[in-house]
This record gives C-alpha cells, structure tokens and sequence, in this order.
C-alpha cells in the first residue's frame, strides 16, 4: 500500500516487503532452475496430450462404427441374414424370391443386385430356394457356397454345405453346378466334368474324398422336410443323428455306451422343436434322454 492510502485512512493498518536487489548470479541460477522445471514437466504434458488425441480417435472410430452398423442392418441389399439355433428364418428377396433360411446359417446378398447383372446369394449353411424366374431379362440367380456354385433361371431346390460337403436336391426347374475354388483343385482328377446339369428328382452329394455322386430319388422334397419341421430317417444311425441335433439346436449328445450311437431307425418324424423330437427318439430307440445345460444325456432304461 502507498503512503496516500494510509494518510486517507488513518485507520487501515497495512504494509509492505522492502525491496532489496538481487544479485546478478543468483538471478542466473534461478533461470536455471525454472528451465528445469519446465523440461521436467513437458514430457508430462506431451503424454497427456498424445493420450487425448487416442481417446478421440477411439470415440471417433466408434461412431464410424456404429453408423456402418445402422446402415448394414437397415439396408437390405447388404444385409446379412443370420438365423441362431433352433431358428428358421423366411426371408423375400428384392426380386420376389423366397429363400427359407434353416438354423445356423448365413445368407448374404451381393452389393450389385440390380435389374440387369445375375443375382447372387452366399450361403453358409441350409437353405430352400423358391427362385421367380426374370423371362424379360433372363437374369440368372446364383447361390456360391465354399465348394459349388448353383446356378439357376428359376426353380426350387435344397442346398446343404454343413460339415464340409454339399448336398443340392431338385425339386422344380433346373440347376446347372460348377465347382469352385480349393475343391475344384482338390477334385480335378476325380471329376470328368466340373459343370453338372441337374434334373428334378436329382440330388448331388459332394465331398472331397468321394468326389460327386448324382442319385435320382422318387420322393425328392424329403430333403427339404426341415421346412416343414419334418425330419426323414433312412437307416439314420443315432451319430448321425447327434450330429443334426448339434447342427441345429447346438446341443451336444452324450452318452454312457458309445455302442448306442449305432443303433439307427427309419421312417419320418415330425417335431417343432428340440423336445418333441427327443421324445420321439426317445420312444422309437427306447432309451432315457434327458435335456440339460445345452446337452442330451443318453443312457439305457
């Protein structure tokens, strides 16, 4: 405070450092000693620095995400159709055809579909295809799994690709089959023809140990019983059937004999779930299946 203050109020009591100058080394030495202090603490500030700029990118890679995301399930030319155990899935195509997706599998458009390039269909899985024929522009509709690619105008026919074969029946139209990618190297020297043109009536099974085999069956449409949660049994051992119950429910079967797995049944079963087939197999192998924790436990009566 000034001397004037303190005349105008008598009353205030105030004071003040007296000022003494500082030597000249010593104001060097305290520069010295700030300038450290301050290259101390920029790493600290750079680091800080570095780790906001990656929480932004972070949040910003999130909401990129989140939009591609929104666009993907509510576009349905790029839409991947997914269905989960136990789950059947109808599903109508931007060309009116009508594909019946079976649990546990996968089916994705291609990004082109249009009016005048062929329409193409990846299926990972099971599937029934009522294809609507385009006599106006002939497109051809074509559905590539991991070892065949089924080409069709229009028709009705069951692709199966689980556990590393393919099986297509045929009930209405034509197919024509081509081989693709690792099996059509794997399978040249057990093949005559990589092109296979299929009737109705006809099925084709493929596998990399037996190549293909072309079977004409009466009652074709027993292939696509699933559809109608009809399940046909021809000499079907209980492993087998094992197999289809984890392939479509994702249960696994467990049993006190391993000698069970091989008794084997025939004739058709209509089940609209897990449980109603258990019980029916239950029956007809007279056997206790009990249902828990994601498995079915198989033992004598």
């Amino acid at each position: 405070m000034s001397d004037q203050s303190n005349a105008d109020n008598p009353g205030d009591f105030s004071f003040e450092f007296q000022k003494q100058p500082v030597a000249p080394d010593k104001q060097i030495n305290n520069w010295n000693a700030i300038e450290q202090v301050i290259k101390q603490e920029a790493p600290v500030y750079q680091l800080h620095w570095k780790r906001n700029l990656l929480v932004a990118a972070s949040l910003l890679l999130l909401i990129c995400s989140g939009i591609w995301y929104y666009y993907t399930a509510n576009n349905p030319e790029t839409n991947l159709y997914k269905t989960e155990f136990s789950q059947i899935k109808h599903i109508t195509l931007p060309d009116g055809s009508k594909v019946t997706l079976n649990a546990n599998s996968e089916l994705r458009l291609s990004l082109d579909w249009n009016e005048k390039g062929d329409r193409q269909v990846w299926l990972n899985g099971e599937a029934y295809f009522e294809v609507e024929k385009k006599p106006a522009t002939r497109q051809k509709f074509v559905v590539h799994t991991n070892d065949i690619d089924v080409e069709v105008l229009g028709t009705k026919f069951n692709v199966n690709t689980r556990h590393s074969k393919a099986i297509v029946s045929l009930e209405e139209g034509k197919i024509k089959l081509s081989l693709n990618g690792q099996t059509k190297a794997v399978l040249q020297n057990k093949v005559k023809q990589e092109v296979i043109e299929m009737k109705p009536g006809e099925m084709v099974k493929l596998d990399t140990v037996s190549g293909i085999n072309l079977i004409k069956e009466q009652n074709i449409s027993i292939h696509s019983g699933w559809v109608r949660n009809e399940f046909h049994f021809d000499n079907t051992s209980l492993k087998d059937i094992s197999i289809l119950i984890k392939d479509v429910y994702g249960y696994k079967v467990e049993v006190d004999d391993e000698q069970l797995l091989e008794r084997a049944v025939t004739g058709d079963v209509r089940a609209a779930n897990l449980q109603e087939l258990v019980e029916v197999l239950q029956l007809t192998f007279k056997l206790k299946m009990t249902v828990e924790n994601k498995s079915i436990k198989i033992s004598q009566l």
